[in-house]
């Protein structure tokens, strides 16, 4: 499997073959989920979508991943900024959770 530089996926593990010589599993082993320090408190406002936060915070949209690692309250990334019982064909009469905090890390670790 081939990923491009910087990918969160770029040093997963592979699973191994099974020493009984049985066909292995083609695939990543879960992904380490980083546990950023959050340096900021956003609150969701109405309209507001990861892909705009980390456009806003980071000044590039790809990176609301490190949002939503930041924030491991939440199962799947969207439950950061929508409420459930949103309709579910139409993203667009979502409601979002206006006031809930959301943490932001920095943009990438700082080494010591």
């Amino acid at each position: 499997m081939a990923f491009f530089k910087g990918s969160y996926y770029e040093t997963t593990a592979v699973f191994e073959p099974p020493e009984d010589g049985t066909k292995p599993f083609r695939g990543l082993r879960g992904r380490t989920i980083p546990q950023p320090e959050p340096i900021l408190e956003h609150s969701v406002g109405v309209g507001d979508r990861l892909d705009q936060l980390g456009q806003n915070f980071y000044a590039n949209p790809r990176d609301w991943r490190r949002i939503a690692d930041c924030n491991t309250d939440a199962i799947f990334p969207e439950d950061l900024i929508y409420a459930e019982g949103g309709h579910p064909d139409a993203l667009e009469l979502a409601t979002e959770k206006l006031g809930k905090t959301v943490l932001v890390p920095r943009r990438r670790e700082v080494r010591r």
